[in-house]
């Protein structure tokens, strides 16, 4: 299994998008989408979706996503 790294961002640059945090927290603890999606308990597309901000999850699932990724 292989993760593409993406380029970093400059430090000049806007906050982090809840896709790129969510690319960054799977990167770190190396999983891949099917792996991440099972322990948020969504779809792979569902995260699929987020990662490349096509979609956003709902504010309940948001922060419960946030509490998950900032362990």
């Amino acid at each position: 299994r292989k993760i593409v790294r993406r380029k970093r961002r400059s430090s000049t640059s806007s906050p982090k998008s809840l896709g790129e945090q969510l690319y960054d927290w799977r990167a770190r603890k190396d999983l891949s989408q099917s792996e991440a999606a099972l322990k948020l308990r969504v779809s792979k597309r569902t995260l699929q979706e987020w990662e490349q901000g096509r979609a956003e999850p709902r504010h309940l699932a948001k922060d419960a996503i946030r509490a998950i990724i900032d362990r």
